[in-house]
């Protein structure tokens, strides 16, 4: 138990450029830029003209778990702090695949888990340690790319889009922070909290969109007997009065 609990505090070093030691608060840069994090979750909360769903709010307080949770982790580079930066990302990217193949692209559910059992055996053949660690994010990529060329024009490809093209770079701040650390003693994986964030917010705010759409049909579907009924009384019946 003692072995256990010592396991989960020691520090997991060397993972970023930016830490040198074992000390907490080494990583200052990245630390910071988790705020990011946070107020894109806040703007996607208050942004928006109708209340938001369930399912966005639930991605929204994944957001600001990232947040929270990726900062927790640069402070103090300790393995339960890990837990805590890896499980709210590895949460928001199946729930916006989930949301996004229902909603934009209106598959089924049994198509969708398909899909998704898919998408996570090959994340996990992926070896950990491919481009300093950012090899496991590239299903994300291409699933992300994948839904945004199948999806029909409007308002939320374009979030999509945006997000498609972002995302690459954002991994490439996240691989190269090692390879130029000599250059740049800060690294970059600050660069990658920061457009990373910009990334999952646009991909919320494709997944309010797509989640309206998808239940404008039900919408209209309830308003098909009131419509009937004016298409057959075009006039209003007029009450006598005595």
């Amino acid at each position: 138990m003692e072995q256990t609990l010592t396991a989960a505090l020691l520090p997991e070093i060397d993972l970023y450029c930016e830490r040198e030691t074992a000390a907490w608060l080494d990583e200052p840069l990245g630390l910071a830029s988790n705020g990011a994090f946070l107020v894109a979750a806040w703007v996607s909360a208050r942004s928006g003209a109708r209340p938001h769903t369930a399912s966005v709010l639930w991605l929204i307080a994944l957001l600001a778990a990232i947040g929270i949770g990726s900062a927790l982790f640069h402070a103090t580079a300790t393995r339960w702090a890990l837990l805590m930066d890896v499980i709210p990302i590895q949460l928001f990217i199946l729930s916006a695949l989930i949301l996004l193949m229902r909603t934009q692209l209106s598959l089924s559910i049994r198509l969708t888990a398909t899909l998704v059992i898919v998408f996570v055996g090959l994340s996990a053949l992926l070896p950990s340690h491919w481009l300093n660690g950012s090899a496991g994010y590239l299903p994300a990529w291409v699933a992300l790319a994948t839904i945004t060329w199948l999806s029909q024009q409007g308002n939320a490809r374009r979030w999509l889009l945006r997000a498609t093209l972002l995302f690459p770079v954002s991994l490439t701040f996240r691989t190269l922070d090692l390879p130029v650390c000599d250059a740049l003693p800060f690294g970059t994986h600050f660069l990658w909290h920061l457009c990373n964030a910009a990334v999952l917010w646009m991909v919320i705010e494709a997944v309010k969109i797509s989640s309206c759409s998808a239940n404008q049909p039900e919408k209209l579907h309830t308003q098909i007997p009131f419509t009937h009924n004016l298409q057959n009384n075009p006039h209003p019946v007029e009450r006598k009065h005595s």
